[in-house]
């Protein structure tokens, strides 16, 4: 059973989790059927490592319908319907943390069934709910949308029938359209910017229609009190004007504003959009965004973000220790390594330590350590390895090992011949670039001024190429 579909996504449950399906599965209204409540007694002490092995479906079979022969027809029914009862659970998990759904639906229900006696009750409730949610993304001006749009529905009638009626009281339309529109245009400028985000990668030939007018209608109005709206239109304009750094850093004010009124989901995605603009600001040579990149990190940490799941992404550890170490916050990097290493997932972790700690010493200065952790690497992982040997050439060229860095450069370039699949062509491209440009970094002499400035040039203008600031800061060291 433990490769079975029902197995493995109930294996993804915590034990309280685990517990919370085992009450929603012995309730009469969501399952009536007490074979299924058996079948998933059978397998609990094996989800939840009670109990070691596996069972097999004859051994369920035989539990379930006891003196019954085995029919494997009959048993995958039973199979699908404990999954269908799984993947509803999972659904009331969703629909049970949305008090604003709950409320709405609430008040949508009795509107429908003019259960008047639940007026009051039911508005005030849908009202303090409303107020008390600390989210203000998109979804919820939505939810208020719902509410205003129930609150007329059932007000309009309660009013109509009351004595004490006051005339247009009920009539919030304009509070229903408010909402509706700011949910709208949140939700258009979100999907913009990510739409944007994925034609930096590929080409795709999809467009968003009424965009143009979603702008030109923000520009009218005042758009920074309503969060979701400012803060995505304020990366829309990062993007649009990359060269225009002040909508960077009013991004960044908007950000320590307003990023705890979102999900941390979205709050991520928000904080991928500054650091994606950071990190091509860095990239195409601008190394003061090393430092706000650091600072965005920081932030991340400060409002909860890094984690997912208790657990840290290797790039996303990878990344941060570059970053600090490459403006030499060497104290705060160090630390970093040590208390976030535990976050890696276990079978990433011995990896991204050997070759984060070699980073780190290459930036400290300390060469002779960064090939003793260079050297234990396992190269399972094509990042590491391009990485590892980006950082060897730049080792031996600041130690003045000239024959094993050009020994390094040749067979990095057989390497990247050999990886013609696995390797992007654009970025097989950009590497082999590098390798041609640090060649001729090794054979350029220091009284060629000529030369010197020739190469900085090729180098500024040769695009998005790995280790670009490395080779201006060299060029620039020869005295160019």
């Amino acid at each position: 059973m433990k490769n079975s579909k029902i197995y493995n996504s109930l294996q993804k449950l915590t034990v309280y989790e685990l517990n919370s399906f085992e009450k929603f599965i012995n309730s009469p209204y969501f399952n009536q059927n007490e074979k299924l409540t058996v079948y998933y007694q059978l397998l609990l002490p094996y989800l939840k490592g009670k109990k070691q092995g596996d069972l097999s479906k004859e051994e369920i079979w035989e539990r379930i319908l006891p003196g019954e022969s085995f029919d494997d027809l009959r048993f995958r029914k039973y199979t699908s319907d404990l999954l269908k009862l799984f993947e509803r659970f999972l659904a009331q998990q969703i629909y049970d943390k949305n008090n604003l759904n709950i409320a709405n639906n609430l008040l949508e229900n009795v509107s429908q069934k003019r259960i008047l006696k639940l007026y009051n009750s039911v508005l005030s409730t849908a009202e303090r709910l409303s107020k008390r949610h600390l989210d203000r993304n998109a979804d919820y001006y939505y939810h208020q949308y719902n509410f205003e749009k129930n609150k007329f529905n059932l007000t309009s009638e309660f009013e109509k029938k009351s004595k004490k009626k006051t005339k247009y009281n009920w009539l919030n339309i304009d509070k229903m359209g408010e909402n509706l529109d700011v949910f709208y245009i949140s939700e258009k400028l979100r999907l913009y910017n990510t739409l944007q985000s994925w034609k930096r990668v590929y080409k795709l030939d999809i467009e968003l229609k009424f965009i143009d007018e979603i702008i030109e209608f923000i520009k009218s109005i005042e758009f920074e009190k309503y969060p979701p709206i400012a803060i995505w239109y304020q990366i829309y304009l990062t993007n649009k004007e990359p060269d225009n750094t002040s909508h960077y850093f009013k991004l960044k004010e908007m950000m320590s504003n307003y990023i705890n009124s979102f999900p941390k989901e979205e709050a991520i995605d928000i904080s991928e959009s500054a650091l994606n603009y950071c990190i091509r600001k860095a990239n195409s040579g601008d190394a003061n965004f090393y430092k706000e990149l650091l600072d965005l990190y920081k932030e991340m940490i400060y409002n909860d973000l890094l984690l997912e799941d208790e657990k840290l992404d290797p790039t996303r550890y990878r990344n941060i220790i570059f970053t600090a170490s490459r403006i030499k916050e060497f104290e705060w990097a160090e630390e970093f390594i040590k208390k976030y290493q535990y976050y890696i997932p276990e079978k990433y972790r011995e990896n991204a330590i050997r070759f984060n700690m070699a980073r780190f010493y290459y930036y400290k200065g300390e060469i002779e350590k960064v090939i003793e952790y260079l050297r234990d690497v396992e190269f399972d992982d094509m990042i590491y390895e391009l990485n590892s040997k980006m950082m060897l050439i730049a080792t031996y060229y600041d130690t003045d090992e000239i024959t094993p860095l050009y020994s390094l450069l040749d067979s990095f370039n057989v390497f990247l011949n050999r990886h013609k699949r696995t390797i992007p062509e654009n970025r097989r491209k950009r590497y082999k670039l590098f390798i041609k440009l640090v060649k001729k970094l090794i054979n350029t002499s220091p009284m060629d001024t000529a030369g010197i400035k020739k190469l900085k040039e090729q180098i500024i203008s040769a695009g998005n190429i790995p280790d670009k600031n490395w080779l201006i800061e060299r060029v620039e060291e020869l005295g160019g």
